[in-house]
């Protein structure tokens, strides 16, 4: 089995916006190496092995891991013995045996990847992908697959899916009790083809029917602009890529050079990414200290540190956050939030805060496993909890700032940078 262990930082990072579950997964034939106490690189290895596929018959006691043998032996029964014997397919009994495990575990982040999803092109977190373009993850029932942002300008925004959209059904097939990995394999296809979503929306008294039409993606993960008639400028990171990082540099600088003596870090709706990118925007504006830790089933913790050389260490920041900020987005703001290092203006998170690898298996297939959960510097849990605002601004009911005219929460946030510069315009860099 080879170990496949670059962190999918995001929620939950099978993304409808990828073509694959595999995406930013780096998988390798050397035996892995034990993974550091601390970490400051994408690549994480530990020094599991999985024995290879048994014959079809009882083996030996020791070849069998304690409280398996019934496993096994209801596997050694049907080959022999049960009637149908063109049913008897060992492969799909593997996939059951594997899916039923993983159903007995109650974990909507943990799935079963087959072997024909394994193979796709493993683009997704380089900025450039195919499909249709949207974010998803469980809902908070367990049962369904939920929108949590469509991406500005891709497929799934021209065709008008919206954050909060439940998925009932995939060309016409109930999804209800759908993992994510089910729901991405089975919505995402080739550029040019087309799918056809049932979706229940938020004040809709009926189901919505979506047909969209599949393409390549291509976008910034950052974007930028100065608030009109303020001194400030927003970054808007809509996830975490491998460019990311580079981007949200490039961004700040420009807005700097305007003139904007403060800047709004817009992460709502942002479903997260890649750790490494997530790491390198914190460092950007600490000094010193942790990012996020995490701890696995052992419970070992391993850590996260700042980078040293920030850029930013002395602009005066605020970030904006929703019920649709997601996993690497909740790591960054609870990061800041926690080293008081930033004002969090919105609403509470999604709360998506497991680590998440793709192990893969000997036929091909995969298994995408949560191994460890994510903490704030502080230790504050960020599964099924979130990040907590420190200034908690709503919208009305089924609006947000992509609907409504007058942003409440980027009001709230101009009104403490006012705040804040009044007390930090000496500590400016110069120009």
């Amino acid at each position: 089995m080879k170990l496949c262990r670059t962190p999918l930082f995001t929620c939950l990072s099978l993304m409808m916006i990828v073509v694959a579950t595999t995406a930013a997964i780096s998988c390798g034939g050397e035996k892995p190496a034990l993974a550091p106490v601390t970490r400051t690189a994408d690549i994480l290895a530990d020094g599991a092995i999985a024995t290879s596929t048994a014959l079809p018959r009882i083996p030996p006691p020791d070849a069998v891991p304690d409280g398996l043998e019934p496993v096994w032996e209801a596997y050694t029964i049907m080959v022999r013995e049960y009637v149908e014997r063109n049913k008897v397919d060992p492969a799909k009994l593997t996939e059951g045996a594997i899916k039923g495990m993983i159903d007995a575990l109650g974990d909507t982040h943990t799935a079963y990847i087959d072997p024909a999803n394994m193979k796709v092109e493993q683009s997704g977190f380089q900025g450039e992908f195919d499909g249709i373009g949207a974010h998803v993850d469980q809902s908070k029932d367990g049962r369904h697959i939920i929108i949590v942002a469509p991406i500005e300008g891709s497929p799934a925004d021209k065709a008008g899916v919206k954050s909060g959209d439940i998925i009932l059904a995939v060309d016409g097939a109930d999804a209800e009790g759908w993992s994510v990995v089910e729901g991405v394999n089975k919505i995402r296809g080739r550029k040019g083809t087309t799918v056809e979503l049932k979706l229940d929306r938020i004040g809709e008294s009926l189901p919505i029917i979506v047909k969209i039409v599949r393409g390549t993606i291509e976008t910034p993960s950052v974007r930028g602009r100065m608030l009109e008639d303020e001194q400030y400028g927003v970054v808007k990171i809509n996830t975490f890529t491998a460019r990311t990082h580079e981007e949200t540099r490039v961004t700040i600088d420009k807005l700097v050079n305007a003139g904007a003596k403060g800047i709004v870090i817009d992460l709502r709706q942002n479903p997260g990414g890649l750790l490494s990118s997530v790491v390198d925007i914190a460092s950007d504006f600490l000094k010193d200290g942790l990012v996020t830790y995490e701890v696995d089933s052992r419970g070992n913790r391993t850590e996260w540190p700042v980078k040293k050389g920030g850029r930013y260490q002395d602009i005066p920041i605020v970030i904006l956050v929703d019920g649709f900020s997601a996993s690497g987005s909740e790591v960054l703001s609870g990061a800041l939030q926690d080293h008081g290092r930033s004002i969090v203006i919105g609403t509470t998170t999604f709360g998506k805060g497991s680590v998440n690898f793709l192990r893969e298996l000997s036929n091909g297939g995969g298994l995408y496993l949560t191994v460890a959960r994510w903490y704030t510097p502080n230790g504050r849990t960020i599964e099924a909890k979130g990040v907590t605002p420190d200034v908690t601004v709503t919208f009305p009911e089924g609006a947000s700032a992509k609907t409504i005219t007058e942003d409440v929460q980027m009001s709230a946030a101009i009104k403490q940078l006012n705040f804040q510069t009044g007390q930090a315009a000496a500590a400016m860099p110069a120009k």
